[in-house]
């Protein structure tokens, strides 16, 4: 069974930058596969190269095992058989809600489009708008219509950057598990560009994060989280604490460090400087005993005393470095 894309050491440069350097990734037919970095690492362009967009300079890229991107040849975007969800949702203000499903089924026998649109709409709880027009919508709405409009035609890939940016973190929630369901739902497979691990780490099978053009990891979301093995990609999922020891460059993530623990912990002492609730807990501010700061989230309804402590991270929870991170500062 072939993958539904497949980049082949892919690289791209824009005004002399390479901004896309021998990226290889693929994803399986049905599956979600998230793109994840910083502004300008090269991922929206990997998800442009992947449209018919752009052409590589090296590399190919394949959908459904047949290759559609040379540095020679680019099949264009409407053979590829792919759908679309942007940010801006790209709606056509001049057509209905349901005529703007009914774009890509061209197709299709008339009676059919609507069937199908009818459906898509029913599925994304928008069958009351269906005539309205999308000035008329909410964001939210917008986004559910545009989500229906790109899974229309059952596409095999649907590509989506940086879908949810524009909406409330609420909605946003329900958006990312309405689309998710319904792309596991049609079996189409997915690459999601986002700079939001939160997004990565709540829809994705796998995680590539990308920095420089680089793929500097692939693998699962509990994979990548618990074992970066850069500390760069260890910062994409939030703040790190590093620790500089006879063994290595430790990192712990602020949730993991403790005022109590068992013997055989990583532990380390320091003085708690700052504090203050967030929720179902603390957040402090430590400073350690060669001054470097570290965060901690401590649970506990009871504000942790100022002053010096005894800090406990269970060795499962360590995260390793190689020497070349050594006096990194990454963070959030």
């Amino acid at each position: 069974m072939s993958d539904a894309l497949i980049f082949d050491s892919v690289s791209f440069s824009f005004n002399g930058e390479r901004v896309v350097d021998s990226a290889s990734f693929s994803i399986a037919k049905g599956e979600i596969v998230c793109l994840l970095g910083p502004s300008g690492c090269g991922k929206t362009t990997c998800l442009r190269l992947a449209a018919g967009m752009e052409k590589p300079e090296e590399g190919t890229i394949s959908l459904g095992g047949e290759v559609v991107s040379t540095s020679a040849h680019v099949a264009p975007p409407e053979t590829r058989h792919i759908g679309f969800l942007f940010q801006e949702f790209a709606l056509f203000p001049h057509l209905s809600i349901l005529e703007n499903v009914c774009f890509g089924l061209n197709e299709f026998p008339s009676q059919e489009q609507k069937a199908r649109a009818v459906e898509l709409l029913r599925e994304v709880g928008l069958s009351g708008v269906a005539d309205k027009f999308p000035d008329s919508l909410s964001g939210g709405e917008q986004q559910r219509a545009a989500l229906a409009r790109a899974l229309a035609p059952s596409p095999r890939l649907v590509l989506m950057d940086e879908p949810f940016s524009n909406l409330d973190p609420q909605l946003r929630d329900r958006m990312r598990d309405l689309t998710l369901r319904l792309l596991k739902q049609v079996g189409a497979a997915g690459l999601v560009v986002t700079h939001d691990a939160a997004d990565a780490l709540r829809m994705a099978d796998r995680i590539a994060v990308q920095s420089a053009g680089k793929i500097l990891q692939m693998d699962k979301p509990e994979m990548v989280y618990r074992q970066p093995k850069q500390a760069e990609v260890a910062t994409m999922f939030g703040t790190v604490n590093f620790f500089e020891t006879e063994g290595g460059i430790y990192g712990a993530r602020p949730r993991d460090i403790a005022l109590s623990g068992d013997a055989d912990d990583f532990s380390f002492t320091g003085e708690i400087i700052q504090r203050r609730p967030i929720g179902d807990g603390w957040l402090c501010v430590i400073e350690g005993e060669n001054g470097e700061g570290h965060e901690a989230q401590i649970s506990g309804e009871e504000a942790p005393t100022e002053g010096t402590h005894k800090f406990f991270v269970p060795r499962a929870r360590l995260m390793l470095f190689k020497e070349q991170d050594k006096g990194v500062s990454y963070g959030n």
